[in-house]
């Protein structure tokens, strides 16, 4: 190996680690033990030294213990860069030509660092080289050709690395995805039949209940069961999205039908928690390419989700629009509670929800926002959300130029 060959790789262990970095990545990696001057030898045996290894650019000078003194750079003796007798180097010591300020470098400094402070604190270093140290006492020398090699290498490693977590990641998302596929099935079939037997139950289908309170526990069942189903609905689709196995069925929508029938799908729950829901549909908006399934979920969880948050005597509006650009916006604004930034992002993530008083009163599982995001984005369009504390909240899903007006 010459003396600025990169040092070779060293496995990483507990022992050897610089702050959880792999050695081999850190200055100690880039250290080259070239045997120091110490100050007060004579230039002559310097000179000979850099008449045989003519890649040296410099050479360490250490004490006694250790420490570093300085380094000696071959253009301080050879200023022509061509050797001579040595006659008038000959008696001077190296303290005397050497630079007393090298750039030091703490072996368990990072490679990137060591590059910006080559730039910033000595760009001589450059074409010296550094010296690498460990509580001030000499390790080896460090070269730049020899730090950009080891930079490339780091590079291969972590992008292998995040290659290889990119796999895993995929591999656990699609085994979540067919888990949960797996258990919906497994879910559903008992549901629907204990939903089917509760509705009867509800309706007396058989005959009247011999005490009333029955009825109102079989509305309760049902409700219940309802609900589970959303919940396992909206967490398969929403791990499909997350594994990008969620397919749009487009076909050519109503808008007016479709947002004008969802809000009254709404307006009897919205009813029970005495809120109002009003619609400003325009009769001839265009049709929207689009999956219709897909466009009533969003609709509905947006509802849903303005329902939960609007105290009694709010009301609730249903708006669609063309804007200039084209795209094709469905509103839903209320005047409810409002969101801060904070709150915002908490409710956009899955399972978040906001803490108030109107929330805990309602039932949710924090998956209706982050899928309307995830439906609306699978449309090429955004959430588009404008929300003020104590002031409502307006959320719009906003379809592309293109996906509009092909009928």
């Amino acid at each position: 190996m010459t003396p600025f060959d990169p040092p070779p790789l060293r496995p990483a262990g507990p022992a050897a680690d610089f702050n959880g970095l792999e050695p081999a990545f850190t200055a100690a990696g880039l250290a080259v033990p070239v045997p120091p001057l110490a100050p007060g030898q004579d230039c002559a045996v310097a000179l000979a030294r850099f008449g045989r290894q003519p890649d040296l650019p410099a050479l360490p000078v250490v004490d006694g213990d250790g420490l570093v003194a300085g380094l000696l750079e071959r253009s301080s003796l050879l200023p022509g860069g061509e050797p001579d007798s040595g006659e008038r180097l000959s008696g001077r010591p190296v303290s005397s030509l050497m630079d007393a300020s090298p750039l030091l470098v703490e072996g368990a400094t990072p490679l990137p660092e060591i590059g910006r402070r080559l730039a910033r604190l000595k760009p001589a270093a450059l074409v010296t080289g550094f010296l690498v140290v460990e509580g001030g006492r000499y390790l080896g020398v460090g070269t730049v050709t020899v730090l950009m090699a080891r930079s490339a290498e780091q590079t291969e490693l972590r992008a292998r690395q995040l290659e290889e977590a990119r796999r895993q990641a995929e591999r656990a998302i699609r085994a979540k995805t067919a888990f949960l596929a797996n258990m919906s099935h497994e879910i559903r079939t008992p549901l629907t039949a204990m939903m089917g037997f509760a509705e009867l139950l509800e309706q007396e289908v058989l005959g009247p209940h011999a005490i009333p309170l029955y009825r109102e526990y079989a509305r309760d069942i049902a409700e219940s069961g309802r609900h589970l189903m959303e919940l396992v609905n909206d967490l398969l689709d929403l791990s499909k999205a997350d594994a990008d196995r969620l397919e749009l069925v487009d076909g050519v929508v109503d808008v007016v039908r479709v947002a004008i029938g969802t809000a009254r799908l709404l307006a009897e729950r919205a009813a029970r928690h005495g809120v109002r829901i009003a619609t400003d549909v325009p009769l001839d908006l265009p049709p929207l390419r689009a999956d219709e399934r897909k466009l009533r979920q969003m609709l509905l969880n947006l509802l849903s989700n303005a329902v939960k948050f609007t105290p009694a005597d709010g009301v609730m509006t249903l708006s669609a629009r063309v804007a200039a650009d084209g795209t094709l916006w469905l509103s839903v604004h209320d005047t409810g509670i409002g969101m801060t930034g904070e709150e915002l992002a908490k409710a956009l993530e899955p399972w978040g929800q906001i803490d108030s008083a109107l929330a805990r009163a309602q039932v949710g599982t924090g998956l209706g926002l982050p899928l309307t995001k995830r439906l609306i984005e699978l449309h090429g369009g955004l959430l588009d959300v404008v929300s003020c504390r104590d002031q409502g909240t307006t959320m719009s899903l906003v379809f592309p130029a293109e996906r509009v007006g092909r009928g």
